[in-house]
């Protein structure tokens, strides 16, 4: 199960995969983008949640009833990520 955590950004992915973040410079990439947020989770952290989801076979609708869902953004937040980049 992927846990959150806020404001963790890269280390919510796994190992293997936190140094290619680091070293691609994922969130200078999102910043110079636009992609910003004011409140709550990081634009790093949700991208981080949905990269790892869909490498991981993950489904957003089963982590948002499994019991860990008080630590994931609510749905909203992913899915204007997603929708408003």
């Amino acid at each position: 199960m992927i846990m959150i955590i806020k404001n963790a950004g890269v280390k919510q992915l796994p190992k293997s995969l936190q140094s290619t973040f680091l070293e691609l410079k994922i969130s200078n990439y999102l910043r110079k983008a636009g992609i910003v947020k004011g409140l709550g989770f990081s634009c790093l952290t949700v991208f981080c949640l949905v990269f790892s989801m869909v490498f991981e076979n993950k489904n957003w609708f089963r982590l948002l009833q499994s019991s860990k869902k008080e630590d994931l953004p609510g749905k909203n937040v992913v899915y204007r990520f997603l929708n408003n980049p």
